[in-house]
């Protein structure tokens, strides 16, 4: 196997914008309509991700998954996933403000006898406009039934969630339960666990664009009640730990026992290979890369993703004066591949928990033995 490079999947909600074009320089998109999100690396029932390089080029990744199994994915995650590719990467342009929403948990999912997991998700804001914004948590205080008085009088946004002015380059991270929906003008890089579950308490024209059947908006909104986390923190973005990667720039933006997202920067080329037994993704924010194993070359651009078959060594060699910026997401071990790696650098604890973010969606606390409260308003 070698480095699959993929066609993304195209979501045109009401939100979108030209961004993919202006900003990231995507080629092969429609250029005459707004787009909402392209789905980097996605096998989510029919949208699926396409090869377009090498001997596997037009294979779905389903079909990658039936064909390869655990030699695409890994023996560790096969061991705890099976058939189910657990990550989704994507990309969003937020011309226009997100719906207010929020997403269950796996047991929450469950429970309601939905077809997906749960999702938890993280976002990079790949640029934010002047003035471009994000609503990510609750305001402090919020209860179940002061939630439910300010969706009965219309007040979805401002009168339950937080507004935080948003910056290129900065991480949140999204648990379930968390409300949240990113406001106009930012591109942003969303991993997360690969499901679509999601509860909106205001759909800004999703029903009206018959994504969201009308019929659906009531219990949406009686389940983002039931199934919220209320709860308040001092800081919505993640802190970054950056260390050195044999001469490239390694930096951990967020992490939680789904996924790890890092951002790593070269100007040289350099060599990967991952000595867990699991695959890797590359998405390419800046610059532009030649990726050569199991005897196949490929060059990516900034918008564009790579998947890394397991146990498969890589040589990344930027092109150009640029260097390339790329974000990695893998299936973590959270104590060996976050913990322990970053303790072994010196780096504090604290400052290990908060990839995580505050409050009882952090998988690092429990891990780091701290509690479950440690990062939350003080």
């Amino acid at each position: 196997m070698y480095p699959l490079k993929f066609k993304p999947y195209l979501k045109f909600y009401p939100y979108g914008g030209r961004r993919f074009v202006e900003v990231l320089g995507i080629d092969n998109i429609p250029r005459d309509r707004d787009i909402a999100e392209t789905w980097e690396i996605a096998d989510h029932g029919e949208e699926q991700s396409v090869v377009v390089n090498g001997p596997l080029a037009g294979s779905t990744l389903r079909q990658l998954m039936m064909q390869f199994k655990s030699e695409l994915v890994g023996d560790e995650v096969w061991a705890r996933y099976g058939d189910y590719f657990p990550l989704l990467l994507k990309f969003l342009d937020c011309d226009k403000r997100l719906p207010a929403h929020m997403h269950p948990n796996d047991a929450n999912a469950e429970r309601l006898g939905m077809n997906d997991t749960g999702k938890t998700e993280a976002w990079y804001i790949v640029k934010a406009d002047e003035g471009a914004a994000a609503y990510t948590g609750t305001l402090p205080g919020m209860t179940p039934e002061k939630f439910r008085e300010a969706i009965d009088r219309n007040d979805a946004y401002d009168g339950v969630m937080k507004k935080v002015q948003t910056t290129t380059d900065e991480t949140y991270f999204v648990p379930p339960g968390r409300l949240h929906g990113l406001d106009a003008g930012n591109l942003a890089f969303e991993i997360q666990q690969n499901s679509d579950a999601g509860f909106g308490w205001d759909w800004a024209g999703f029903v009206e664009a018959g994504v969201i059947p009308r019929e659906d908006v009531e219990p949406h909104k009686k389940n983002a009640i039931e199934c919220a986390l209320y709860e308040d923190g001092p800081l919505e973005q993640t802190k970054y730990v950056t260390i050195d990667e044999r001469g490239t720039e390694r930096t951990f933006c967020a992490a939680c026992r789904y996924f790890v997202l890092e951002r790593w920067t070269s100007s040289t080329r350099f060599a990967f290979e991952d000595g867990a037994a699991r695959f890797n993704t590359w998405t390419l924010i800046g610059g532009s890369a030649k990726f050569s194993s199991g005897g196949e070359t490929v060059v990516a651009k900034k918008g564009e993703s790579l998947l890394l078959p397991a146990q498969i060594a890589m040589q990344i060699e930027p092109q150009g004066d640029e260097p390339v910026v790329m974000l990695r997401c893998y299936v973590p071990d959270l104590e060996l591949d976050v913990i322990e790696e970053l303790r072994s650098r010196d780096i504090g604890e604290e400052q290990i928990a908060w990839l995580g973010s505050y409050g009882a969606g952090n998988d690092l606390l429990p891990l780091l033995g701290l509690p479950q409260d440690a990062l939350n308003a003080r």
